[in-house]
């Protein structure tokens, strides 16, 4: 070799990744730092000294660490003092420790990850749960339901598999291990779920979170071949999700947070928020009087039924003061957008990683709003404002079909109907939208127009000021020490204009204490058939 090859040599292949590998394969080994450090320096000593001496390499990886095994049974030799040959160790080493967990070349791991790819869903199983996850053959057979005996044999069949399925194919462990990542969006956002959520589009989200991919190094990463996907990456582009920071490379567009990560946040978060369920509603009773006294359907339902809206609107109040506290924070320094019509995050979790959830006091919740248009109003809104289990879908309770209807009822309950009027009717009734009493029909949800929505969310405005003031720094500081570290500073916008918007977002705790701990909603005898937390609004 000349000098120049020899560097070139050196340069591609014993980089900083190579250093930090060779550590831990030492380390795992060993289980302790001091020898780990001696045997890595040796290991890549003795690689680089082979390297300068012209040795004739193939494939340096697959050479790397078949010298980096002998360099290990060599120091067990000389540390306990023996005469012992290394065919001996190999031996030893072979029975006691299994080498699918220790580091391996890429050349080996490409060809390894492409056979898992092509198991049986049960064969991968067990292959994650048992070397990604570590998880011991009685721990598999609980988890399953299967007896010990069973995991053993799929256990042994998947091995036959790998060996037989091997082939020289470059897949990424995203292939046979997929990653979950787990998706929230607003504004315009719903119109695109069925373009991103399929699992194709969330690797490559996943793939490029972080750093910019290649085409090429997105294909190996998710297992699949580029002209599978070029069609999907275009939309992708197109729609902003992900942007091109150099020709040919690609960075996904938004913010994905560890999973690991965000799940100790809403722990601590829930913390800080222990009282504001309590508070919440102490804060909207104290205008209960204001709100009746305006001019909308449903001022004189029961207090209990209209908190399921009101939680919503003194939430939404709440978390738009405390935004705007803390963009002041931020003025000049980030963009006011990012751009688009719509906003996403999202949180990734791996297949070998135990995260630790705890018990947190909150329910899960989302929301879906669809708009109308009749010959007498320019615009209406049916609000879905609970669009979660305990309830049902409702999204389609109210929709182009039966909105005339619905409109014409909060004019007139007594107004008569036609046959095709009186199907529809029924069909409300049966979803707890509508009743019929006296031979008048009566909607069960709160209908009323922009202008006095708006009213209601200024009456709350006045009644939670307290509460944002009270709040704004615990839950800022906890979200800059703990989230803010780990966002691309590109993303930094982002960050600040929706993430943050959605931990200053107490909703899900408020709802938790008015279903469960101070019952002050009006529980439904049967979720299925019942309007709460859903309302119209209007203009003419």
């Amino acid at each position: 070799m000349t000098d120049k090859i020899v560097k070139g040599f050196e340069k591609n292949f014993f980089t900083d990744e190579l250093i930090e590998n060779t550590y831990l394969y030492c380390y795992k080994l060993l289980n302790n730092s001091s020898d780990a450090e001696d045997l890595a320096q040796d290991i890549l000593l003795e690689a680089l000294s082979a390297v300068r001496s012209g040795k004739e390499i193939v494939s340096f990886y697959s050479w790397y660490w078949k010298l980096a095994h002998n360099r290990f049974c060599l120091f067990l030799r000389i540390k306990k003092n023996k005469a012992v040959s290394l065919d001996a160790y190999g031996g030893e080493i072979a029975a006691n420790y299994d080498f699918a967990k220790r580091l391996i070349s890429k050349e080996d791991t490409a060809r390894l990850n492409y056979a898992i790819s092509r198991l049986s869903a049960i064969h991968r199983q067990i292959i994650i749960l048992y070397y990604l996850q570590e998880c011991s053959i009685p721990e598999i057979a609980k988890r399953l339901s299967i007896p010990e005996g069973t995991v053993k044999r799929r256990l042994f069949d998947a091995k036959t598999e790998i060996r037989k399925g091997v082939s020289s194919m470059n897949n990424g462990k995203s292939s046979y291990a997929p990653a979950e990542l787990k998706l929230w969006g607003g504004y315009g956002a719903p119109k695109y779920w069925n373009y991103i959520y399929d699992l194709m589009t969330r690797q490559i989200f996943v793939a490029c979170r972080e750093k910019p991919r290649t085409i090429r190094e997105i294909a190996d990463e998710i297992g699949v071949a580029p002209v599978y996907f070029e069609e999907k990456l275009n939309y992708l582009l197109e729609n902003k999700f992900i942007k091109e920071v150099s020709k040919g490379k690609y960075l996904t567009d938004f913010c994905i947070l560890p999973e690991s990560v965000h799940a100790e946040f809403k722990y601590e978060l829930s913390q800080i928020y222990k009282d504001i369920g309590k508070e919440m509603t102490d804060a909207i009773y104290s205008v209960e009087k204001e709100i009746r006294s305006l001019d909308f359907y449903g001022n004189q339902f029961a207090f209990p039924y209209l908190l399921w809206v009101l939680y919503t609107y003194g939430c939404n109040v709440l978390s738009n003061q405390m935004l705007k506290m803390y963009e002041e924070k931020w003025k000049g320094k980030i963009p006011e957008n990012n751009g688009k019509d719509y906003r996403y995050a999202g949180t990734v979790s791996f297949p070998e990683e135990k995260i630790n959830y705890r018990e947190i006091k909150a329910v899960q919740w989302s929301n879906l709003h669809n708009s109308f248009q009749t010959a007498e109003y320019s615009h209406i809104m049916y609000a879905n404002l609970f669009e979660h289990a305990p309830f049902p879908d409702r999204d389609s309770v109210i929709y182009g079909g039966n909105i005339n209807l619905v409109m014409k009822l909060y004019t007139n309950p007594s107004v008569s109907l036609t046959p095709v009027e009186e199907e529809q009717a029924a069909f409300l009734i049966s979803k707890g939208y509508l009743m019929k009493k006296d031979n008048r029909y009566y909607l069960t949800l709160p209908v009323m127009s922009y202008e006095c929505k708006e009213k209601i969310h200024e009456i709350l405005g006045k009644a939670v000021q307290p509460l944002a003031e009270k709040y704004i720094d615990s839950v800022s500081d906890l979200g800059d020490r703990m989230l803010l570290p780990i966002i691309r500073k590109d993303l930094i916008e982002e960050y600040v204009h929706w993430i943050m918007q959605g931990n200053f977002w107490a909703l899900p705790f408020v709802l938790y204490y008015g279903m469960y701990e101070g019952k002050t909603l009006e529980i439904p005898k049967d979720y299925s058939q019942s309007a709460a937390a859903t309302a119209i609004y209007f203009s003419k």
